[in-house]
């Protein structure tokens, strides 16, 4: 199966019948970048979290060169028009990039990719956050300089596993044990190896306040049971909070967004030093957006 095939499909975005296309579209979710002049996005978040209502709405603002800054939006697909209506009344020469559509309700293959059990969001999500004004960072945040490892010697899956751990409870305390172990029960469920040599092995930790990523490229290619055998040279470790279910989704989503793109992918193995590869991952929405109008 193609790559980005494989990931549509683990997205549950795969081929599916008009019927089925039309009893889901109610129920999924998006994810909307917007673009504006920095000077609206306070008075923007402000009115979008006035307005979310009890919808699981989240929102996150990353500054850009200049004055400008962007939101990115995870909401249902339906509330989008008004969403777009909010924005342009405050904010008229915002720029609204492309939609990324999620299921609401994962289909079978999401929810083995995701590890997410079939019940419902918890009604407290990031934009009803007492602790933040609903802003989780995105995986071009979460993958800062000291989270890019290049040209690790590990053995296996396993052995990046354990190695894993120990990173993660070195820099956060959480326990080694626990966090490789997690990651491999994860494995057992279902290869988080896409093809391509891509792989994004991921688990829920007790405890945690906020997800953390590492991005990891192996000094030789691992084997992770990918669908097309091929092994893995990109692996991105996600670990994310036990509650964090819309946080989980949008960040596997921005993950997607970025590996389907052949142009991430062949910038990615261009870069030769940790500096470039963050670079690259905060700045992946303009690459797709330049790709997209090119």
């Amino acid at each position: 199966m193609r790559f980005a095939a494989r990931l549509r499909a683990l997205l549950g975005l795969g081929n599916a019948s008009v019927h089925s296309r039309q009893r889901l579209e109610s129920g999924r979710n998006v994810i909307m970048h917007v673009t504006v002049d920095a000077q609206h996005a306070t008075p923007l978040r402000q009115a979008l979290i006035r307005d979310c209502g009890d919808q699981p709405w989240t929102i996150r603002v990353t500054p850009l060169h200049g004055t400008r800054m962007r939101l990115s939006l995870y909401l249902p697909k339906g509330e989008v028009k008004g969403a777009m209506q909010r924005i342009t009344r405050i904010s008229p020469a915002a720029q609204f990039g492309r939609l990324l559509e999620i299921p609401d309700a994962a289909s079978d293959a999401w929810r083995n990719f995701t590890h997410v059990e079939a019940r419902s969001r918890p009604r407290i999500d990031l934009m009803r956050s007492k602790k933040s004004e609903a802003e989780e960072p995105g995986i071009g945040e979460l993958i800062s300089q000291d989270h890019v490892l290049l040209g690790l010697h590990v053995g296996g899956r396993n052995a990046l596993f354990h190695y894993a751990g120990r990173f993660f409870c070195e820099r956060y305390a959480l326990p080694a044990e626990s966090v490789s172990a997690s990651l491999e029960a994860r494995e057992v469920l279902g290869s988080t190896g896409l093809g391509q040599g891509v792989a994004v092995p991921h688990c829920r930790v007790k405890g945690l306040r906020q997800a953390l990523a590492l991005y990891v490229r192996p000094a030789t290619a691992i084997r992770f049971d990918a669908p097309d055998g091929q092994p893995v040279s990109d692996v991105i470790i996600l670990l994310v909070p036990e509650w964090a279910n819309g946080v989980h989704l949008r960040l596997l989503a921005e993950i997607a967004q970025c590996f389907c793109d052949h142009h991430f992918r062949d910038q990615l193995h261009a870069c030769s030093d940790a500096h470039s590869v963050q670079q690259l991952f905060e700045h992946h929405d303009e690459l797709m957006s330049a790709h997209s109008l090119a």
